[in-house]
């Protein structure tokens, strides 16, 4: 019976946002034995979005404010970021979400895309962050790198302590905060749809003691690239990862990128038509956060070598604003000798 009712469930989501939805970004978290956590996510769109990896010193002034601390993260130009990892160990992410029902256009404290930057510029800690948002008015908006699309989002984001979803779905521009217990988020469908997805997937999963729940062969589905498919995927390998194997915080950044990879949608796999008939949908970054060592991660679609910047050695007192394209970096692969 639960069976049935999670093919029913799934399909209705499905059949429901089939004209607006598609198969895009996925983010995760988890922690090791040691209290360490790692956060991955993926990012997909049908083209590269002018993404440049950027980093931010203290007192930068965007539109609305001045940072209170530095970051670095992912920029798309207009001020728009959707990925940042800032000095206090305090990591943001941004997925798209067609559900989303932001304050009129213009009607806002900020944006949509403000999101990301402005809350690592002004909070330390998931606590900073709610108290943050919730007295801060955030407007839908158009943005000139999605060919003027007004853009639906929803936002993760972890301290290694607490981690939370922010959406905003009812118009008045202020968030629904949800402690996201289940370490994982994908684009669609907004979280308390997915929650209940993966209650019907998982025994014992009553949305707050989570660590009594296990899988059943007869609630288990079957793993696609959908945004449903990609968050049970996520809820699978959280729930049943061998903590005793990882380790170290390197056997955590390996166990992220893993995971990663389980989600990766090259050229061609799928599309989202409302973005573009020609072009498809295509993973063209993917990053991962090492919280308690301040570490980012990222690789791109055309460079698949890791690289990694070390936000806890960055003097952003200092530092200079700086954002270089994220793509065409490298031409070839360097040989390995023996």
């Amino acid at each position: 019976m639960k069976k049935q009712l999670l093919a029913i469930s799934v399909a209705a989501v499905t059949m429901a946002g089939i004209s607006s939805i598609a198969s895009a970004c996925t983010n995760f978290n988890f922690s090791t034995d040691n209290g360490n956590t790692f956060v991955g996510r993926t990012m997909e769109w049908p083209g590269e979005l002018n993404g440049k990896i950027a980093v931010v010193p203290r007192g930068h002034k965007f539109t609305e404010s001045k940072t209170a601390y530095g970051f670095v993260g992912i920029e798309h130009g207009e001020e728009l970021f959707s990925s940042a990892l800032n000095e206090h160990g305090l990591s943001g992410e941004a997925l798209a979400l067609a559900g989303a029902v932001f304050a009129e256009e213009g009607q806002g404290d900020i944006r949509s895309g403000d999101v990301i930057r402005y809350v690592l510029a002004n909070a330390k800690t998931v606590d900073e962050v709610e108290k943050l948002l919730q007295a801060t008015k955030v407007s839908v908006a158009a943005y000139d790198v999605v060919d003027g699309l007004h853009l639906g989002m929803h936002y993760a984001f972890n301290d290694g302590k607490r981690a939370i979803v922010v959406e905003y779905l009812d118009g008045t521009g202020f968030p629904v905060i949800t402690e996201n217990k289940l370490g994982v988020m994908t684009n669609d469908p907004a979280y308390h749809e997915q929650e209940a997805l993966a209650g019907m997937m998982l025994d014992g999963y009553d949305g707050y003691d989570s660590a009594k729940a296990r899988f059943s062969e007869e609630t288990f589905a079957a793993f696609d690239y959908s945004p449903i498919g990609r968050f049970q995927k996520m809820v699978g390998f959280n729930y049943t990862m061998d903590q005793s194997q990882l380790k170290t915080d390197f056997d955590g950044v390996n166990r992220a990128w893993s995971m990663v990879n389980a989600v990766d949608i090259p050229q061609g796999t799928l599309y989202w038509r409302f973005a573009s008939q020609e072009v498809p949908q295509f993973t063209s970054y993917s990053n991962v956060v090492d919280i308690a060592n301040k570490q980012y991660y990222f690789r791109t679609y055309d460079n698949m070598d890791v690289r990694r910047i070390n936000v806890g050695s960055i003097d952003f007192s200092t530092v200079k604003y700086e954002a270089n394209s994220l793509f065409r970096s490298k031409e070839q692969y360097q040989d390995y000798k023996f």
